[in-house]
């Protein structure tokens, strides 16, 4: 597992300081407003949505690691781009080539699967999210200290370039180092799906409330990533150094949520009762961020962090427990479903933030989790599900 960690770990540092701490100001340099940063954002997830089943299905007939191969490549491509890119134009191509083939996550939790029995699914979902949270502490950071308060083009455009020389190294890395996890003599007695096998696995009684899930928290949670950067340097002046520290700190979160907490929590609770406690984490976040106090935003922070951190690998936990001939296909399903959220809520944020004020989208996270808090209650309470 430990080679697999290091692989993502570089994969996302690379991602995310290129994505998180600049994007949204390279985008802003050559004339695009907040919505047009989160249309970008949406972008990316809008082929992911499509993709991302495909993918893990793929993995499932011929590997994982071909495909996380496959991965490396694209995302040394769509780098170069962003770092050679003179007009929005260039910087959409390199958002679509990077939604096209991203398979770190699809692919990857399926690699997870392959290596964890049930009782440890959702102690390796963790330390997926542990290599996630360390490479969304470091990327960010590093991108907003190399591009600084006073960012250019040109400061921006280096960071594109450190990242296209970490993807690849960890291009390198995968074909070195990694190995195929997928048993397909197993597999190949199982497999044979199309788009109508997918659909039925959307509609499967027991699998629906989870993509439901996932696509809920990820419709907010999406907006806000796709909005925080602009809404901090409009409201604290704050540029991609700044940006990165808040980055930093979230990815400690995680870090301690899923490589510890994470955990200790397990053993005491189900993977339906931590979720819920991520929803209402998740709900005290987003109310504290309009309050525009610059003190309680690292507050805000520690309280998103843990709802996603908590949230996410407990509910792909749970379903690749309920998958095991096609974990590959369930979870590419399920970050569909998590494309289909970003696709949907950035932009969605991005339109209200400009139309209807910048904390507007953080009103309308806290009262649409608050119904969709109660809708689980009720929901997972009259399906009486079991782990």
């Amino acid at each position: 597992m430990f080679k697999f960690i290091v692989f993502l770990f570089l994969d996302v540092v690379a991602f995310s300081g290129v994505l998180v701490a600049t994007l949204p100001f390279v985008i802003n340099n050559f004339g695009g407003s907040v919505f047009v940063v989160t249309l970008a954002f949406g972008l990316f997830s809008f082929f992911q949505f499509f993709v991302s089943p495909f993918w893990g299905n793929l993995s499932d007939k011929v590997g994982r690691k071909p495909l996380l191969i496959l991965n490396c490549v694209a995302e040394l491509i769509a780098n170069i781009l962003l770092a050679i890119a003179t007009n929005l134009p260039i910087i959409f191509l390199a958002r679509i080539i990077a939604g096209l083939f991203k398979t770190n996550i699809s692919v990857g939790t399926a690699y997870i699967a392959d290596i964890t029995d049930k009782k440890n699914r959702a102690k390796g979902m963790g330390m997926f999210g542990v290599a996630f949270g360390l490479g969304f502490t470091f990327g960010p950071l590093i991108g907003g200290l190399i591009a600084g308060s006073d960012y250019s083009q040109q400061t921006l455009s280096y960071v594109a370039w450190l990242a296209s020389v970490i993807n690849l190294f960890n291009l390198i890395f995968v074909i070195i180092s990694i190995k195929e996890t997928n048993n397909k003599k197993v597999l190949n007695k199982y497999i044979n799906k199309n788009l109508s096998t997918q659909m039925k696995i959307i509609k499967n009684p027991i699998l629906f409330p989870f993509f439901l899930l996932i696509f809920f928290i990820y419709i907010v949670f999406a907006g806000m990533e796709g909005t925080i950067a602009v809404w901090t340097n409009d409201t604290f002046s704050w540029g991609p150094k700044e940006v990165g520290f808040v980055m930093l700190l979230a990815g400690f979160c995680q870090i301690i949520v899923q490589g510890g907490l994470l955990r200790i929590l397990i053993k005491k609770y189900d993977e339906i009762q931590l979720i819920f406690s991520g929803f209402l984490s998740l709900i005290i976040g987003f109310s504290i961020i309009p309050s525009e106090n610059v003190y309680l935003i690292p507050l805000a922070i520690i309280f998103l962090s843990y709802g996603i951190g908590i949230s996410n690998p407990c509910i792909n936990s749970v379903l690749s427990k309920k998958s095991e001939e096609n974990k590959g296909l369930v979870l590419g399903t399920g970050y569909s479903c998590q494309a289909a959220a970003r696709f949907i809520g950035q932009p969605l944020a991005g339109f209200i933030f400009l139309n209807f004020g910048k904390n507007i989208p953080f009103y309308f996270d806290v009262v649409f989790l608050i119904v969709v808090a109660l809708m689980y209650m009720f929901f997972f309470k009259s399906l009486k599900i079991r782990l």
